[in-house]
């Protein structure tokens, strides 16, 4: 009896040193299977029966393709406890995805399919309580110093001349683009002519973006960014966009602003005028799951000191965008359309820490400009301060992310 009772107790203690073991052994498992899969900016830390894990999906084309490889890896993984995983970008947090561990432990037993795993994760841009239990936690695989040379294409078209039917311009603009520290951005960008139908600027070798930036987050719902530099539309200056978002990613609401002076190269002369020229936006956003519509409204004063409203409608088919805008400002009205589309490569991965890449999607905007008198008069001008478009490099709305990770995964299997 008493030998048996020995035995009993030799087997228990040798499960739970195996436990124990198994345990201690998920981070580093964990850590393995996110840097074979090329993620960057990789803290793991595990408290209790849950691991919180931030990365960053550096090398994927999308931000739920990268989403989708790193949970279909870490799903493998077994005995996996309850899982935090904190997304980023640019080492700043924008979700917190948590796979409770007998959700996983279902799937991995085929109880339930990756679609069933999908639909009932939960999903979030509250970040705080993750963040939190990262304190302290070396950050491996950092992005920070790590060079891309981003080929983006330019396209220029507008017809508010009398003289031409349309005026157009196809550039190739290569930028340099390095992370220094979190949230920290400089870009040096060159626009090279390649064909056109314009003198001056469009016919000349000439800056495009060179700027610092650096985005902030505080708490789970405000986030901001400042940019100085040389921007878009012939502008060099100083801008600050600040804003809140709720838990579900749906509801945004902000400000930007900014102040500019002229900045041009026409041939050898490079002009660079003070900055006098103010501009600010209040700003709202709704995000329609049901139809995977953005709604915006902005209004305020533009670049040229007129004060106007503008309404934009975006619709996503996946990593496409289609949207139209109407614009109302200082008696006249405008409108136009915009489009987004993805550009080769699924994934670009560095080697060496430098990676020469096509941008991750190609975003053109047409506006019609009603009349010759809207556009002399420079009516709804405004720059931007970066060659990509936030509606779709940076989009980390929890039901749109939710959404194309079932649709994704419902092409895979048909």
């Amino acid at each position: 009896m008493l030998r048996t009772m020995s035995k009993r107790l030799i087997i228990f203690i040798a499960s739970c040193l195996a436990m124990c073991s198994l345990l201690s052994a998920q981070p580093v498992r964990i850590m393995d299977t996110l840097r074979r899969l090329e993620m960057e900016n990789i803290a793991v830390r595990q408290r209790g029966d849950t691991v919180t894990v931030a990365f960053e999906p550096t090398p994927y084309r999308g931000v739920y393709r990268g989403i989708d490889a790193a949970i279909r890896g870490l799903a493998a993984i077994p005995e996996l406890p309850t899982l935090q995983l904190v997304v980023l970008d640019h080492a700043v947090p924008q979700l917190c995805i948590t796979l409770p561990s007998g959700l996983v432990k279902a799937y991995q037993v085929k109880e339930c399919s990756l679609e069933d795993l999908y639909r009932t994760m939960d999903i979030t841009v509250a970040t705080r309580p993750a963040m939190r239990e990262l304190k302290g936690a070396r950050s491996y695989y950092r992005s920070f110093g790590q060079t891309d040379l981003v080929l983006y294409p330019g396209v220029m078209l507008a017809n508010n001349l009398r003289t031409k039917l349309y005026r157009y311009a196809v550039e190739l603009q290569p930028a340099l683009e390095m992370q220094l520290w979190k949230g920290a951005l400089i870009r040096a960008q060159v626009c090279l002519p390649l064909v056109n139908n314009e003198e001056g600027k469009w016919d000349c070798i000439r800056p495009g973006y060179l700027t610092l930036s650096q985005r902030f987050r505080w708490g789970d719902h405000w986030q901001g960014e400042v940019t100085a530099g040389n921007f878009s539309a012939d502008r060099q200056g100083a801008a600050l966009s600040f804003g809140y978002l709720s838990s579900d990613g749906r509801l945004t609401v902000g400000v930007t602003g900014g102040v500019t002076g002229v900045s041009h190269l026409y041939g050898s002369d490079w002009h660079i005028g003070t900055w006098k020229r103010y501009n600010g936006m209040l700003k709202a956003g709704y995000y329609l799951p049901g139809c995977h519509t953005q709604l915006k409204a902005e209004a305020g004063r533009f670049l040229y000191g007129d004060y106007g409203v503008r309404g934009t409608l975006s619709r996503y088919f996946g990593e496409y965008i289609v949207g139209v805008y109407a614009l109302y400002t200082d008696g006249e009205k405008n409108a136009g359309f915009h489009f987004s589309i993805p550009l080769p490569g699924k994934k670009r991965s560095r080697k060496n820490g430098f990676r020469i890449m096509l941008p991750d999607y190609f975003s053109f905007r047409y506006d019609m400009r009603s009349g010759n008198a809207y556009a002399r008069r420079r009516l709804g001008e405004t720059y931007h301060t970066e060659p990509t478009s936030a509606e779709n490099s940076r989009f980390y709305q929890p039901d749109y992310i939710r959404y194309y990770l079932i649709r994704t995964l419902k092409n895979e299997n048909n």
